[in-house]
């Protein structure tokens, strides 16, 4: 058992079976002067002056206790580095540019075939105990890096490799439809990814597609998405990342757990996202990182219920593992408040992945907490530029990343 004892304050969204949406996304939980006791992997108590013969107690006195952040939406099983495109970027070379003169996705996708299992191990973990220093417990990890089979399966094997860690928890999606790859036609790689599905499906929860311009149309999208359907893999999309071009539509026509990017997206693809029950994941460090000013229209998207979660990206292209600057930046660029970025970070990023016993504190709920030293919970936006996360709890346990 685990008693953390004299928090500043506990704050939390509140215990939901769905996703908040709307005005509900602005209303957190704030318990001043607080103690959380711990039971193996569960919260079993909150309130002032808990005490408990034989547990452990930790002093966070002066400090705020928040929800683990779940992270929902990361590539971060890839090697190489492109640090060379920033340049690019500031002379004025568009992200589809620079793909279709095979820098971007298709520079990492060589980079990652020449890895063997064990560097390309190496090279993840550090960008996963760096996402955990940052306060993400629970990390989605996708593919999509191999285009192929055989790289695939590697890039699959070393994201579960990540999760039996004992660290935090991964949820692992294949994204063999994350773009062309040289050498084939776009017919034939389409049938070749949905041939994968069934080689891949012991490795993997989620089946995810880009649907863009310059990647995969909407009804080769649905192709892949459908057959993986067939085979029992949850459904993601990234969508609508530079114009609504239909990525969106196809989320709520196959009611997809989560549909990512979104910037694009219209008021009748937001409402009809709503509708169908997906929840939209925001991507904030991506037009960032892209010098662009195109952010996802959350506002839009909170004034019309669509519950909404936030995702660093995590990638080649937008390279961090903080959710705390996602946060950051969903407040300063995108007009969120701190309540409701701390919500898209916690209990509706969780729904994003499947996930309904974390993302809060409160009784019987997964103890996946961040220890933050910080007077008040507006600091984590407001105070820019450092980690304030303190310790990491994960599953009861104290995590040394």
């Amino acid at each position: 058992m685990l008693l953390l004892r004299g928090a500043i304050e506990v704050v939390t969204p509140p215990a939901t079976s769905l996703p908040l949406a709307g005005e509900a996304m602005d209303k957190i939980e704030r318990h001043p002067n607080t103690d959380i006791l711990i039971d193996g992997d569960k919260i079993v108590d909150i309130g002032k002056n808990l005490s408990s013969d034989g547990a452990d107690v930790i002093d966070v006195s002066g400090k705020v206790i928040m929800p683990g952040f779940v992270d929902p939406h990361t590539h971060l099983v890839w090697s190489g580095s492109r640090e060379h495109e920033l340049e690019w970027k500031l002379k004025g070379r568009t992200y589809q540019e620079i793909l279709a003169d095979g820098g971007g996705i298709l520079r990492t996708v060589k980079e990652t075939r020449k890895s063997d299992e064990e560097q390309l191990q190496q090279e993840s973990l550090i960008r996963f105990k760096n996402a955990i220093k940052h306060g993400s417990t629970t990390i989605e990890i996708k593919s999509g890096y191999g285009l192929e089979k055989e790289t695939e399966i590697k890039q699959l094997k070393v994201a579960n490799w990540l999760g039996s860690l004992g660290l935090a928890e991964t949820v692992i999606t294949f994204m063999g439809a994350h773009a062309i790859p040289e050498g084939i036609d776009r017919r034939s790689y389409i049938l070749e990814v949905i041939d994968m599905l069934s080689d891949v499906r012991e490795l993997a929860d989620f089946c995810d597609v880009f649907c863009e311009e310059g990647a995969f149309t909407v009804d080769e999208s649905r192709k892949v998405l459908e057959a993986a359907m067939k085979q029992g893999f949850g459904l993601k999309i990234h969508a609508d990342e530079f114009g609504d071009t239909g990525g969106g539509r196809l989320a709520s026509e196959l009611g997809v757990m989560s549909a990512d990017h979104l910037a694009g997206s219209t008021t009748e693809t937001i409402t009809a996202l709503r509708d169908s029950g997906t929840i939209g994941v925001l991507l904030p460090g991506t037009p960032f990182a892209i010098l662009s000013d195109h952010f996802a229209p959350a506002r839009k998207m909170i004034a019309n219920n669509l519950p909404i979660a936030l995702a660093t990206d995590c990638n080649p292209n937008c390279y961090t593992e903080s959710m705390q600057l996602v946060q950051q930046l969903a407040v300063f660029r995108m007009n969120m408040t701190p309540a409701e970025a701390l919500v898209a970070s916690t209990i509706n990023s969780a729904f994003a992945i499947g996930k309904t016993d974390r993302g809060c504190i409160a009784k019987g709920w997964r103890a996946d907490l961040i220890i933050c030293d910080i007077p008040d919970y507006r600091h984590l936006t407001y105070h820019f530029g450092k980690n304030h996360v303190d310790s990491v709890i994960i599953g009861g346990r104290i995590i040394d990343a």
